[in-house]
């Protein structure tokens, strides 16, 4: 009866403490953000040091190439969304053109029904306000405060990324120093290969997916003749690095602008077929044998993560969602008393 009593009180404590941290992690994300996207670039990067490393190349000559990498990619992406924003102001009559031919056909089948009788201008000018520049010098001092946090996130990112570099070579060491106990040591040593195996192939495959799921979504926007496909190819790769549901958001622009710019049902129904086509084949059925059982996390807890860690750290905790789900399944896993909850995660290739 005692042991009933001290276990009931165990886990409850262990409700508490979940809440706590839950808590924490929201109170604290603007720390904790950019410490957990250094952490994963840092064991993502780390073969690319011990390549470096191994071919007598400098420490400071390494961070100097990976951060120019870097800066040249977010220089790009920021070139491309400034250049798609400007051609399509460049395009506002353009558009506003074809979506008034889109609606008044739409409109006067439906002022044909008794009783009904909308005005398209009405419909017009609220569109009309939403693609003017008015709009978009109001919203700056939005995107002011936006563009500051992104920097100071950046900052802070790269700060811990130096310091996980400088020492990721070195974390058997570490790690060895942390734990007298060979077994310990050893049991650490195996829950960090676990969760630095797991990241990897999740990003690489990941990135290869969203590289061909982009390409795909360009290319079948630039057969269609839909404006900017560069753009939403683009789009398309960067949402699907968000689990389960990102690659199927990037379908809805790109078929919204072909339902205003193709003529026919045909064409519409084409181009929405083979989008589809596109992230069903990559999302469901190649990235699936590609990963294998290297997450061994089930499809509920990957959705559950991706609610959870998307209301704690917003869009990027979507995209970090499923490896903080294996970081966090990797510590549960070296305790007896969370055995239960390590195996409703999925199947377990993380032994205690």
């Amino acid at each position: 009866m005692l042991s009933n009593d001290l276990r009931s009180i165990k886990n409850l404590l262990w409700f508490f403490f979940a809440v706590l941290v839950a808590y924490l992690l929201s109170v604290l994300a603007g720390l904790l953000i950019p410490l957990a996207l250094a952490l994963f670039l840092a064991i993502l990067l780390q073969p690319i040091l011990a390549w470096f490393e191994q071919k007598n190349v400098g420490f400071g000559i390494s961070i100097s190439v990976i951060s120019i990498t870097t800066l040249s990619a977010l220089a790009l992406f920021g070139m491309l969304v400034y250049q798609t924003g400007k051609s399509l102001m460049q395009e506002k009559e353009k558009l506003l053109s074809q979506i008034n031919a889109k609606i008044t056909t739409l409109l006067d089948r439906i002022n044909h029904i008794p009783g009904v009788y909308v005005e398209s201008s009405d419909i017009m000018d609220n569109l009309s306000q939403l693609l003017s520049s008015d709009l978009l010098v109001e919203s700056s001092g939005t995107f002011a405060g936006m563009l500051g946090s992104f920097t100071g996130s950046f900052l802070m990112t790269s700060l811990y990324l130096i310091a996980f570099l400088s020492g990721i070579l070195k974390y058997e060491q570490y790690f060895r120093y942390l734990q007298d106990d060979e077994k310990d040591s050893e049991k650490i040593l195996d829950g960090f290969e676990q969760v630095k195996e797991s990241i990897v192939t999740y990003i690489k495959v990941k990135f290869m997916m969203s590289l061909c799921t982009g390409i795909g979504y360009g290319l079948i926007c630039w057969i269609f003749g839909i404006d900017f496909p560069l753009f939403w190819g683009y789009v398309a790769f960067v949402l699907n690095f968000i689990p389960t549901v990102g690659s199927i958001i990037a379908t809805i622009p790109p078929f919204l602008l072909g339902l205003i710019q193709l003529g026919s049902a045909g064409a519409i129904i084409g181009l929405m077929a083979l989008l589809l086509l596109v992230q069903f084949s990559f999302g469901n059925i190649i990235e699936p044998r590609l990963m294998g059982s290297s997450l061994a996390l089930n499809t509920v807890v990957v959705i559950l993560g991706l609610v959870f860690w998307g209301y704690l750290w917003g869009v990027i905790g979507m995209v970090l969602s499923v490896p903080m789900l294996v970081l966090v399944k990797v510590i549960l896993a070296q305790f007896d008393d969370a055995k239960i909850v390590v195996r409703l995660m999925g199947t377990s290739n993380l032994s205690a």
